[in-house]
């Protein structure tokens, strides 16, 4: 195991108490390990099957999810997918 140090933003420390209280981490580190998890899995997700990150409402209705982040990555992948 690594121990990391890192400088915060005022952001980043409101995202991490968010998590720490929504997930129930024991610890900052445990959070940061979850979210870690969640990126590469939805990522992977999204690189490999060239899918689309899609929330579901109570009400039925499908909402795409937009993150710029997440646009460059299924931009590359459908690069991918057409060159090959």
């Amino acid at each position: 195991m690594r121990k990391v140090t890192m400088e915060l933003t005022d952001r980043d420390v409101d995202n991490t108490q968010f998590l720490r209280d929504v997930l129930n981490a024991r610890s900052n580190a445990q959070v940061v390990s979850i979210a870690l998890s969640l990126t590469r899995f939805i990522v992977s997700a999204l690189r490999d099957s060239n899918a689309q990150l899609l929330l579901r409402n109570p009400n039925g209705q499908v909402d795409r999810v937009v993150m710029p982040e997440l646009e460059n990555i299924s931009r590359e992948a459908k690069k991918s997918v057409a060159l090959g």
